[in-house]
């Protein structure tokens, strides 16, 4: 971390950094490539020693990722070892917790990952080794089907709360956070549909060859079959029975398509949504989708609770950034007006809450998290960080078609007493430090 810190002060930023380091890392380093498999002993010592320098070199805290590689195959002894590393120098714990489960295959019949009992592992973790928690933006733990009965959606929210409130009656330190674009969470996306089959239209070559395979029965009955077996994450219904309900198409040359779901086309035609999906991408390869906007009432259900703060859950880029072959994925919506829907939303549109309220929960709500003085407070003497927001203009303007899009309403933002937004423009200013713990 420290060669990586040098590097970044080398380039230098605009915003301030706040580093963690990630198990992820630690992990891959110390039992490399193969590391299918729980951590031996030495390994797990060794794995101390590697966040033990981290947090010398400044890091503020350790960050786990449990749905993915390689941090989903760490046993709790793992966890807790690193985390009391962490705590001996008052750090923090982040855990995006386990709760969908390994983001690869999944086999019919083969069930996830109870996502109640991953929030309740990270707690643990914070309760074993004495430190504090962060849980990446926490959802509603417990599943309701149908998922359109609010009073029971409300019961579920309640519940998933009251895991937090326990925790801190009990004595500990547990914040969450929540991502405001409901359907924008991850690092992007792509809105063509034909991105969801993305291994066969490699094979093909081309969208058009990929058109013409799809016309055989053959080759369709394949895409079929390793769908239906869960081999392919993207679009496997065994983890996400509704598929067909998800996005609406917004763009295709065939009309009759153009404002529904999968689900609709199939009923439209009488067939099964898997052929549904094959028939409008026949029509046009360039057919795109997105999830509709929808009733946010829950994520506001979220934003009234003390401990919520803010996180946008992707990277910092700028407007001309997308993948360099077709079909084309965006960055999330979040990485350019993240929290100016959360103002929009929390505060101008619903009076979910309060002006000051609202900014406490993304400035000095995490600076305290995060244990930085001077930060995160208006008052003489602190540090000059400021953002000018108009609130009667602030807004979002991107969708999951046109996300890179920045916001209106931040008139001026200062970082460390410089410059780095005037009039909604950016300087160029890189006043930007390193904020290492303290």
């Amino acid at each position: 971390m420290g060669e990586f810190f040098k590097k970044v002060e080398e380039t230098s930023l605009s915003p301030n950094y706040v580093p963690l380091v990630g198990h992820g890392d630690i992990r891959s380093l110390v039992i490399g490539p193969e590391f299918q498999r729980k951590a031996t002993k030495k390994e797990i010592r060794e794995m101390k020693n590697q966040v033990e320098i981290a947090m010398e070199d400044g890091c503020r805290g350790i960050s786990v990722g449990r749905d993915y590689d390689p941090g989903i195959y760490a046993g709790m002894g793992e966890l807790v070892e690193c985390a009391k590393t962490a705590s001996k120098y008052d750090g923090v714990y982040a855990s995006h917790s386990l709760r969908t489960g390994h983001r690869k295959a999944r086999k019919v019949g083969e069930p996830g990952p109870i996502s109640i009992n991953g929030v309740l592992e990270a707690i643990d973790v914070g309760r074993q080794a004495k430190l504090s928690v962060q849980i990446s933006h926490l959802g509603t733990l417990y599943t309701v089907s149908p998922g359109n009965n609010k009073d029971m959606t409300q019961a579920a929210i309640d519940n998933t709360l009251k895991i937090i409130d326990d925790a801190n009656e009990e004595g500990l330190n547990i914040h969450f956070d929540t991502i405001p674009h409901h359907a924008a969470g991850g690092i992007g996306g792509s809105p063509y549909l034909i991105g969801s089959l993305r291994p066969w239209l490699k094979i093909s070559g081309s969208s058009e060859q990929f058109v013409k395979n799809l016309k055989m029965p053959d080759f369709r009955e394949e895409i079929k079959a390793t769908i239906n077996s869960g081999k392919w994450y993207s679009l496997n219904p065994n983890i996400r029975p509704n598929w067909a309900n998800g996005a609406t198409i917004v763009e295709c040359k065939e009309k009759r398509f153009l404002n529904k779901t999968i689900a609709e086309v199939a009923k439209d035609l009488d067939i099964d949504p898997l052929d549904a999906f094959f028939e409008v991408i026949i029509a046009d390869p360039n057919t795109k989708s997105m999830r509709m906007g929808g009733d946010d009432w829950a994520k506001l259900e979220y934003y009234k609770h003390p401990n919520m703060m803010i996180g946008i859950d992707t990277f910092a880029v700028n407007h001309t950034r997308e993948s360099r072959h077709f079909p084309t994925s965006y960055p999330s919506e979040n990485s350019f007006g993240g929290f100016t829907r959360y103002l929009r939303r929390a505060v101008k549109e619903t009076n979910t809450l309060s002006i000051e309220e609202a900014i406490r929960k993304i400035t000095n709500s995490p600076a305290k998290k995060f244990k930085m003085i001077d930060r995160g407070i208006l008052k003489e003497g602190a540090y000059a960080d400021i953002v000018a927001v108009n609130m009667n203009t602030v807004t979002d303007k991107g969708n999951a078609l046109q996300p890179r899009l920045y916001p209106e309403g931040i008139e001026y933002v200062i970082v460390n007493g410089e410059l780095v937004v005037k009039k909604s423009k950016h300087t160029g200013a890189l006043p930007g430090k390193i904020l290492y713990r303290e």
